[in-house]
C-alpha cells in the first residue's frame, strides 16, 4: 500500500519516525534508501523532531558515556564512541542537530552521529593552556565548526593574550579568526550553542570583580557580541548560560537560597526575557551550587535539569514541584548533554550521483574506528 502512495507522502509519514527505524527501513527498498539518505529528507527529518520536541537522547558521561531516550528515561544504556580512550573516556564539547564535538585526554578531535555511527576525525591541533571550546552549527554556509579559544593571562595580571580557531567539517582544518576581547569567569565552560552563535560568561577585564556580561560568538559572520541581559529581581548571583528548546537561558544562582530560569524568548530581544521559574533550596537534596537546565518534555509542562552532577529531576512548571529522574544504569556522578536523534551527514556536500544511491549501504558502518580501551 505504501508503495501507491505519493512519494512526498511516504517522506512525510518516515520523517515522524526514530531513527533507529528508519536505519532499518534502508533495507525495504532502493527507493526507500534513497529517500531516507536524501539530503533534503534528513533536513525535514531533522526539522520534524525540532518542531515536536521529538527523538532527543540524554547522555550521561562519566569515564564512559550512558544514553537513554528522554521520552522514556527508564533506563540508560552505555555508548561507544569511536576515539581510543585509555580509561579516561572522552570529553563532550558541544551538541548540535545530532552530532557530537568530543576529545579524549591526548586531544584527539572528532565530530561524531552517535545514531548513525559516523564520525570524522578533526586535523591535530597540540594543546595549551587556558582553553575552551564550542560547537554549533553555521546556517549561513549550512556548516558544523568546532571553536577553541586559548586565553593566557600576561605577568601583569590586567592584559589578555588569546587566539581564537575554528575548523569546519567543509574545509576540515584549523584557521584563526578575530581574537576574543573578553576575559573567561570560568575557564573550562564550554559555548553554548543558541540562534546561530555560541555563548560564554565572560568579563571585560581580567579581575573577577568586573562585571559579567554575556558574549556570543556568530559562527556566520565570525564576530563577537555581547548579547542584552534580564532585568534581574535581585542583585549578588552567579550567572551561567544555557538552552532550553532551542532559546538561550540566563541561568542566576543566588547560593544556598534559589536559583532563576530566564528565558530568552526572541533572540537578541532583551524585553523577550521571561523568568520561567525558580529553584528553591528546599526543594533539592544538598547545596544548590549547579543547576543546568536540559529540556522540555514533550507537552511542554516540565523541564529537565541536572543538579550538581550526581541528580535529574522534573521541575513541574504549573504545579512548581520537583520530581526525582530515578532509572537504572545511571552512573553515581556524571555530566550532562542533550543530543537530537538524527540522520545528519558528516559529508554535507555529499550528493547523488548518476541517479544511483547517495551512498553505499556500508557507508553506514563507519570506518576507521579507534579501539576503545
Amino acid at each position: 500500500m505504501m508503495s501507491n502512495l505519493p512519494p512526498d507522502l511516504i517522506a512525510d509519514i518516515l520523517s515522524r519516525l526514530p531513527v533507529k527505524q528508519l536505519l532499518c527501513f534502508r533495507c525495504v527498498s532502493k527507493r526507500w534508501r534513497s529517500l531516507i539518505d536524501d539530503p533534503d529528507f534528513v533536513k525535514l527529518h531533522l526539522c520534524h523532531s525540532l518542531k515536536y520536541h521529538i527523538n532527543h537522547t540524554l547522555i550521561l558521561k562519566n569515564f564512559d558515556l550512558h544514553a537513554a531516550d528522554l521520552a522514556s528515561l527508564r533506563s540508560f544504556a552505555k555508548l561507544d564512541h569511536p576515539l581510543m580512550s585509555y580509561n579516561h573516556g572522552v570529553n563532550i564539547l558541544g551538541s548540535c542537530n545530532g552530532l557530537l564535538c568530543i576529545r579524549n585526554i591526548v586531544e584527539d578531535m572528532a565530530i561524531w552521529n552517535p545514531f548513525t555511527r559516523k564520525h570524522q576525525v578533526l586535523p591535530s591541533l597540540g594543546s595549551c593552556n587556558g582553553y575552551v571550546y564550542g560547537f554549533g552549527h553555521d546556517p549561513i554556509t549550512d556548516d558544523y565548526k568546532v571553536v577553541k579559544i586559548m586565553q593566557l593571562v600576561r605577568f601583569d595580571g590586567r592584559a589578555l593574550e588569546s587566539e581564537v580557531k575554528v575548523c569546519s567539517l567543509k574545509r576540515n582544518r584549523w584557521r584563526k579568526i578575530q581574537d576574543i576581547p573578553y576575559g573567561f569567569s570560568f575557564p573550562g565552560a564550554n559555548g553554548v550553542f543558541a540562534s546561530g552563535a555560541l555563548h560564554w560568561v565572560l568579563t571585560q577585564k581580567v579581575q573577577l570583580s568586573e562585571e559579567n556580561v554575556i558574549v556570543a560568538l556568530d559562527l556566520g559572520a565570525e564576530n563577537y557580541r555581547e548579547v542584552p541581559q534580564p532585568d534581574y529581581k535581585d542583585k549578588g548571583f552567579q550567572l551561567n548560560v544555557g538552552v532550553l528548546g532551542g532559546c538561550l537561558c540566563a541561568v542566576a544562582n543566588y547560593g544556598d537560597v534559589r536559583v532563576d530560569i530566564w528565558v530568552m524568548n526572541e533572540y537578541g530581544a532583551k524585553g523577550s526575557w521571561n523568568r520561567l521559574f525558580s529553584v528553591a533550596s528546599e526543594e533539592v537534596i544538598g547545596s544548590l551550587r549547579f543547576v543546568k537546565p536540559l529540556a522540555y518534555s514533550r507537552s511542554g509542562n516540565q523541564v529537565l535539569l541536572e543538579h550538581d552532577n550526581i541528580n535529574l529531576f522534573w521541575h513541574d512548571l504549573k504545579k512548581n514541584k520537583a520530581d526525582d529522574v530515578l532509572a537504572s544504569g545511571m552512573p553515581l556522578s556524571y555530566e550532562t548533554e542533550i543530543c537530537l536523534q538524527s540522520l545528519v551527514s558528516l559529508n554535507v556536500n555529499k550528493r547523488q550521483h548518476n541517479g544511483e544511491d547517495n551512498w553505499k549501504m556500508d557507508d553506514f558502518l563507519s570506518v576507521g574506528f579507534k579501539l576503545v580501551l
